[in-house]
């Protein structure tokens, strides 16, 4: 008997994806949360796509608030 390795392919969603999973949120606010790292991201060559671990984390324990910038 040969021990074969069991490959485990993530699932990943684009942000218009993501977006659709988790309902009332828009993809440009979840753009807006993986620049200042709020949610982790796989990044394959330039797309960047969010896995479905995290979308279960976002859905159980939600987003922080995005703070509007004062202007100066």
């Amino acid at each position: 008997m040969s021990a074969e390795k069991e490959t485990i392919k993530p699932v990943l969603f684009s942000f218009e994806s993501s977006a659709r999973v988790l309902g009332s949120i828009s993809p440009w606010t979840l753009r807006k949360h993986a620049q200042r790292n709020n949610i982790r991201v796989v990044r394959l060559g330039q797309r960047v796509f969010i896995d479905e671990q995290e979308l279960d984390r976002i859905r159980r324990e939600g987003l922080p608030r995005l703070k509007t910038e004062s202007p100066v």
